[in-house]
This record gives structure tokens, sequence and C-alpha cells, in this order.
């Protein structure tokens, strides 16, 4: 027969933390540590609810719980946004290549060295 196992409160919470924050994924962690994904789910549920928290005040849990995950936003948020500003440094040279404007003697001696 096999013995039920027993998380403490600070497992649970950094798994579902971790798993919340995208740096692992529930099937991973139900994979690594042998637990059901049903449970995982269930943490997930007492997590957003504020089990997992010392503050017995609900409403104040649920408004930590807020300001985590909206802190994980805002540094997702922030990684994209310094992505696309490289992206742009990376395309500005181009576009401005590509907006050059050509003069008729510009033109011919493209003709030119096309021609050879």
């Amino acid at each position: 027969m096999r013995t039920r196992r027993s998380f403490d409160r600070e497992f649970k919470r950094e798994i579902t933390e971790a798993i919340v924050s995208s740096k692992i994924s529930q099937l991973e962690v139900s994979r690594k540590y042998s637990i059901s994904p049903v449970v995982i789910s269930r943490w997930k549920k007492e997590y957003y609810s504020g089990k997992f928290f010392e503050n017995a005040d609900p409403d104040y849990t649920r408004l930590q719980v807020k300001v985590k995950e909206l802190e994980r936003m805002v540094g997702r948020l922030t990684m994209e946004n310094d992505a696309l500003k490289e992206m742009v440094k990376l395309i500005e040279p181009q576009k401005k290549a590509m907006q050059q404007i050509f003069t008729s003697a510009d033109w011919e001696a493209l003709k030119k060295d096309m021609a050879k």
C-alpha cells in the first residue's frame, strides 16, 4: 500500500510561484516531483486565494498576490520593450539606406554598373 505524502506550505508556495511566473510548467513539476497535476491545480487555487501567506486577512493576501502578478507582468513587458528597442536600432539604418534619394547622375551611374 502506498503511503500518502505531505508537502509543507513553503514548498507548495515555491512550486506554485514558479508555475505562475512561467519559470517552469505544471507538467514539468508534475513529472519532476511525481505529483498529480490535479494536486498542483489545487495548490494554484489555494495560492490565488492567499492560503500560503502568513497574514490571515484575505483582502491583504489577495492584494499581495495581485501585486506579485503585476510585478511579473511589468518585468515581462519591460523585457519585450527592450527587445523591440533593439530591433528598431537594427532596422533603422536599413530603412534610411532604402530611403536614399537618387539624382539623375546617380541613376546613370547605376545603369552603367548594371550594364557591366
